[in-house]
């Protein structure tokens, strides 16, 4: 997932996804005593030798996953997170479960809270395998050096939006400032921080091993299927155990709230592939373990009726995109994502304009409305 505009707001874990969380992932332990920003880490067990490591907060995302299968003589590591430092805490636990070494790292897309903890790998185990496809290997070269330079500045707007906020004693929607509120704000101010900072120093390690369409590759008893689709990012790669009936799925899936900036109809051309596989269980890019399709087609149908309304719109003569937005809701299915959380709520309906955007781009051909 890769965020543009980000405020102060977005760093924070609302209680609504924390329950959902625990009603969903099952047994957890927590891994890290401390409770800073990309320290809070769960280990779900997921099935025999496979681990589900929940990172809740790192001041980039809400909550991310990273994925550990431990095979007949190595193990392999599906996305490596946004902060090293949160890699190596996982790193610590994988060598608590056993003492195999990380033979392959999969980074399931470019977006920067996949595969900013290939260096921890790759310093741990020389000659790791680190596997994405051809594409997204090429992508990451071309923006690995805009990272940096763009945190930096969303640091520079938030501090900015602190300081007015402090100084006005009012926040954004012109309601007061609590103390309790300044006091979140200025924590989560200094979170970013620390994350900027790991960013700028940290080494980044591309993948040196690519595919393109499919890979299947096998580990003992285990056969891993990997294929290149489109999800939150173009040429995504999805992993699927076969005989555990286990589907590992980057930003394809994503809770509470789809990350989706991809082209929707390329999105459902996915995620209905996705749907006809034999599956018990579905961990997504964020959000915890399903074990069952029903976030999956929740997922698709949110985007099925946002494709359906921009056409419908577009044919009944629409010929703005303010228009068209106002005219695509997805009201029906609000509920079903924000569970009427308030922050939520605010996620759900700017998604839905982002996504109306894209789908009218698409239906247009490849072009927006005149300005």
């Amino acid at each position: 997932m890769i965020l543009a505009g980000k405020t102060l707001r977005l760093v924070f874990v609302c209680t609504t996804l924390l329950i959902c969380f625990s009603a969903f992932a099952g047994a957890q332990t927590d891994i890290a005593a401390m409770s800073g920003a990309g320290q809070d880490i769960k280990k779900i067990e997921i099935a025999d030798g496979i681990y589900q490591f929940m990172t809740m907060r790192d001041s980039y995302v809400r909550q991310l996953n990273s994925v550990v299968i431990v095979n007949q003589d190595d193990v392999l590591v599906f996305d490596t997170n946004t902060r090293p430092s949160s890699a190596r805490l996982i790193l610590v636990e994988i060598r608590k479960i056993t003492n195999k070494p990380v033979k392959f790292v999969v980074n399931s897309h470019w977006h920067p809270d996949h595969w900013s903890g290939n260096e921890v790998y790759a310093e741990a185990f020389p000659g790791v395998t680190i596997l994405a496809t051809e594409r997204t290997r090429q992508i990451m070269m071309n923006v690995a050096n805009e990272f940096p330079v763009r945190f930096q500045s969303e640091l520079k707007t938030m501090q900015a939006s602190f300081d007015k906020e402090t100084a006005s004693g009012k926040q954004d929607d012109g309601t007061a400032l609590t103390a309790e509120r300044r006091n979140r704000d200025d924590a989560n101010l200094r979170d970013y921080k620390t994350f900027m900072e790991e960013s700028i120093n940290l080494h980044r390690v591309f993948p040196n091993a690519t595919y393109v369409d499919h890979l299947t590759l096998y580990r003992g008893a285990r056969e891993f299927r990997f294929m290149s689709v489109t999800g939150d990012a173009e040429a995504t790669t999805v992993l699927y155990l076969p005989k555990e009936k286990i589907l590992i799925t980057g930003d394809v899936v994503s809770y509470p709230i789809p990350y989706i900036s991809q082209p929707p109809t390329r999105h459902i051309e996915t995620l209905k592939a996705l749907a006809q596989l034999d599956v018990d269980v579905i961990i997504p890019g964020h959000g915890p373990a399903f074990h069952d399709k029903n976030f999956l087609d929740l997922e698709m149908q949110l985007l099925e009726t946002i494709v359906k309304g921009v056409h419908d719109s577009l044919q009944k003569g629409m010929i703005t995109l303010d228009d068209v937005q106002k005219a695509v809701t997805a009201e029906n299915l609000r509920e079903q994502f924000t569970h009427n959380d308030p922050d939520l709520e605010t996620r759900f309906r700017s998604r839905v304009q982002a996504l109306t955007k894209l789908e009218v781009r698409e239906a247009r051909g490849g072009q927006d409305f005149p300005q």
